[in-house]
């Protein structure tokens, strides 16, 4: 790993808008080399593999099985990958635990970005996606009890220790400022 790489641990709850903030951040520094691994990349590979439907719910029970059993093997295995990545920023997209914190204050140029929304607007958002089976009818009851299992609860405490926090409960255009004011800050220096 090059002495310039610059590795971004991506905080957020589901919906809030983390790969909006990769796409924004892409067209912020054009430059750069931006590249995104999603812990749950990791985790949809192996749901694949085993021929198991890539729901929300599956993932979530394959991540705290996973966490339970073998200790933070998702993070090594996220780790392996950053480790091969060409990029001049790597951004490590749905930190969720402690030890994938640990993982990107690992690097020596390293950053934490929280990036959060009002509920009502996350679950708006997820239904109109479609990113994982099930979004697009999913009740309200039942996002609301996913946003409660394992490793959705710790999202909002992790944020606290971030770099830099997002609110992206308005428009577009201000999000976009947001991420101009985080380049800006930790980014565009020599």
């Amino acid at each position: 790993m090059g002495p310039k790489k610059v590795i971004i641990g991506l905080i957020g709850e589901i919906g809030s808008g983390k790969g909006t903030f990769v796409d924004l951040l892409m067209q912020t520094a054009p430059n750069l080399k931006i590249s995104k691994i999603r812990f749950s990349d990791v985790l949809s590979d192996t749901l694949k593999i085993w021929g198991i439907p890539l729901t929300r719910s599956n993932l979530q029970n394959l991540a705290v099985i996973m966490k339970n059993n073998f200790g933070p093997v998702l993070s090594h295995a996220v780790y392996m990958r950053v480790l091969s990545n060409p990029a001049d920023i790597v951004i490590l997209d749905g930190v969720r635990w402690q030890s994938d914190v640990d993982l990107v204050r690992g690097f020596p140029k390293n950053y934490l970005v929280y990036v959060t929304a009002p509920v009502a607007i996350r679950y708006d958002r997820i239904r109109s996606r479609k990113e994982k089976e099930g979004e697009l009818n999913i009740p309200y009851e039942q996002f609301m009890k996913e946003e409660q299992t394992e490793n959705e609860i710790l999202i909002p405490k992790i944020g606290t220790g971030a770099d830099f926090k997002i609110i992206n409960g308005t428009t577009l255009e201000q999000f976009k400022q947001q991420v101009q004011r985080f380049y800006d800050k930790f980014l565009n220096r020599p």
